[in-house]
């Protein structure tokens, strides 16, 4: 020792060498008892039995103190074989033998194994029951000079003992070491009520499993051979326990099995001894190599998960410390702040060392903090589970940013709280946007309601003038005094017909105007005749159809009713702008109305529709251009027309305005066009008007 004095170091070596002698008689007086109660068993002459526990002290004694310790084993053989050999030189080459087999058994396992545990690997159980098979033959062939000097036995004898002698060392190495080892190795098996009430069902199964199949018996009739009714409950402790628990009952097992051969109970005891004890010598190898190979491969097993688990956690640990976009950490069930990473430095600007240990409502504005919010949030993340929030939180500088936050209760298996993973998410940028998009919005409505407003207001000052232009253009076209020309009458009737175009495009632009501001269309719901309509319609669109060249045809199917209850005026609107629409487009062909009862046809869910007592369907038909598939919904829109051209003239109200005229009413208009196959819309409405649908 470095600067210690030459008395310290004195009293250091004196200490160590009273512990080294300590130990030696310990050693000594549990090698001495256990010699003494397996000699018990013995074989004549006296000094072989079919167990020798004390080889498996010995073994695992230098394992696990060090090969120094040998002179204690020395010592406790040679008292033990002084009380059945009638010299000390006898009793001492015997202790030799006996110090000897450990030696080397601890030397072999040094160097094949090495300083571990012996049985954490399969192959190092198989090394293990190699060398508890070899180091006993160094013990045995010792023994045999004193037992040649002392008692004149003939070879066969003296090789019967020999035989016996090593058996009883190896089985003793088998059995007792792995126990001894494995109790020191310490076990992490957690002992919870119902892992002891399967121990307990386990031992006394098996109790009862090693009596049927070696203790039912009587000397001189051996039970049924059920020796392989003791392998499932080897295979169970292997599974569902430790090393410990293997080694107990492998240790339960092989020792009663000994006891009921000794006692001639057991199948073993068909045989003669010498044959009795090679088969009792292959079934305890057996019964030990099957639990501990099993036992070590199960915990190899679990190993390699653990260690594939520790890998994942490794490298799932290092991206989330990594992560600089979210804070992610960790927080005890108190809510102190148990991990931190590197998005929780980079967002909210505390480092690990200054926040670790602390409460996190730290990070909350004090208005939130002062009315528990921190703690009412980890109240409802372990009520639920998971729970999610948004709110300001603080920098470390003081400022707020907006934060998204998900809170996750952690607990084991039993149910305990063992605290909580924090996720936050600064989108203090996205509510800034939201913000701006919310004002954007806000000024894009109102310029949109000032829009309606001034469109409802000029539609009011133009149709005052032009209803006088319209009245004047009629008194000239009249002609009452017979005082205009032929050629200044078709001037006045130019004038009235531009005028009623001009009117019916500032009422279009009034019903667009209220559409868009969300005011409501005054609707004079009453009953509609279904004949007046079609005829209507018919003396309407006769000449026109004549002037154009084209058929016009209408029908009403069978079953209809005589009236509807809806707008009339509005209904005829509606209806005016889909045929308008159809002879604008149609150049030679015809267009057809036609009135009937509808079962479907319209966009499942209009509850309008949908619980009608009954639906008329009007459908307007035509043999013109057509409409494109990606326009069949466009059309709709204010000022969109089939045609964007100027050709076939129109402001590209009439759809919008229908359409939304429809949905007032109840109903639906719907469209089934193909370019050059002309096209039909279908206005779908409810034979009683509903007025909860406004």
């Amino acid at each position: 020792m470095i600067g210690a004095s030459p008395r310290a170091e004195d009293g250091v070596l004196e200490l160590r060498r009273v512990s080294y002698w300590l130990w030696a008689v310990l050693l000594a007086s549990v090698y001495y008892s256990a010699a003494k109660v397996s000699l018990l068993l013995a074989i004549p002459p006296g000094y072989a039995t079919a167990v020798w526990p004390p080889s498996g002290i010995a073994l695992a004694a230098l394992l696990i103190l060090g090969k120094r310790h040998w002179p204690g084993i020395w010592i406790g053989a040679a008292s033990a074989n002084l009380t059945v050999a009638s010299s000390v030189p006898a009793a001492a080459v015997i202790a030799t033998g006996n110090a000897l087999e450990a030696l080397v058994g601890a030397a072999l396992i040094g160097r094949l194994i090495g300083p571990a545990n012996p049985f954490a690997r399969g192959e190092d159980v198989v090394k293990f029951v190699a060398v508890a098979a070899l180091c006993p033959l160094v013990a045995a062939t010792t023994a045999l000079l004193p037992l040649s000097l002392v008692h004149a036995l003939p070879g066969p004898e003296l090789f019967r003992n020999w035989w016996t002698w090593w058996q009883g060392d190896a089985t003793g190495i088998i059995i007792v070491a792995p126990l001894i080892l494995a109790w020191r190795e310490g076990s992490s098996l957690r002992w919870s009520p119902q892992k002891i009430l399967e121990a307990a069902c386990l031992a006394t199964l098996l109790l009862c499993a090693i009596w049927v199949a070696f203790g039912s018996g009587t000397p001189g009739k051996s039970p049924y051979p059920l020796t392989f009714l003791i392998a499932p409950f080897i295979i169970w402790a292997a599974f569902r326990f430790g090393q410990r628990e293997v080694t107990t009952a492998n240790a339960v097992v092989c020792g009663l099995a000994v006891w009921y051969t000794v006692e001639q109970r057991s199948p073993f005891a068909l045989f003669s001894l010498n044959e009795s004890l090679l088969l009792l010598l292959a079934f305890v190898s057996t019964v030990v190599v099957t639990g501990l190979v099993l036992c070590a491969a199960l915990g190899e097993r679990r190993k390699a998960a653990e260690s594939r688990l520790s890998e994942s956690e490794e490298r799932f640990q290092l991206m989330v410390r990594n992560v600089s976009d979210y804070a992610i950490f960790m927080l005890d069930p108190d809510g102190r702040v148990a991990t931190w990473n590197t998005g929780a430095e980079h967002i909210k600007g505390y480092t690990a060392q200054e926040v670790i240990g602390t409460h996190f409502s730290r990070f909350y504005p004090d208005e939130d903090a002062l009315r528990g919010k921190p703690q009412s949030l980890l109240d409802s993340a372990a009520a639920q589970g998971r729970y999610q929030d948004e709110g300001w939180r603080m920098h470390k500088d003081g400022t707020k940013f907006w934060a998204s936050a998900v809170i996750t209760a952690m607990r084991d298996p039993d149910g305990k709280l063992l605290g909580f993973t924090k996720v936050v998410h600064d989108l203090t940028e996205r509510k800034r946007a939201e913000s701006e998009l919310m004002g954007a919005k806000a000024l894009a409505e109102k310029a949109n309601q000032a829009k309606s407003e001034f469109l409802a207001k000029m539609s009011h000052e133009l149709r005052t003038p032009l209803n006088s232009l319209l009245i004047l253009a009629k008194l000239l076209a009249d002609n009452a005094g017979r005082n205009l020309t032929e050629k200044q009458v078709q001037y006045a009737q130019v004038i009235q017909e531009a005028g009623r175009d001009l009117l019916a495009l500032i009422n279009d632009l009034l019903d667009l105007a209220k559409i868009e501001s969300g005011a409501p269309i005054p609707l004079q719901v009453a009953e509609a005749s279904l004949g007046a309509v079609k005829d209507q319609l018919e003396r309407a669109f006769a000449q026109v159809a004549r002037d154009a060249g084209l058929r016009f045809e209408t029908a009403m199917e069978d079953g209809l009713p005589e009236v509807i209850e809806t707008d009339a005026l509005r209904l005829q609107q509606i209806l005016r702008n889909l045929l308008s629409n159809a002879f604008k487009y149609t150049k030679e062909g015809g267009v057809a109305m036609r009135i009937a009862l509808a079962n479907s046809g319209w966009t499942p869910g209009l509850g309008g529709l949908d619980g009608a007592d009954g639906v008329v369907a009007f459908s307007i038909s035509d043999t013109g251009v057509g409409i494109p598939e990606g326009r069949h919904e466009t059309i709709f829109h204010p000022f969109q027309r089939v045609d964007g051209s100027a050709h076939f003239g129109g402001a590209g109200l009439g759809l919008s305005i229908s359409k939304e005229l429809a949905h007032r009413l109840g109903g639906e208009i719907r469209v089934a066009s193909a370019p050059g196959k002309g096209s039909t819309f279908t206005l779908y409405l409810p034979q009683v008007f509903a007025h909860s649908v406004q």
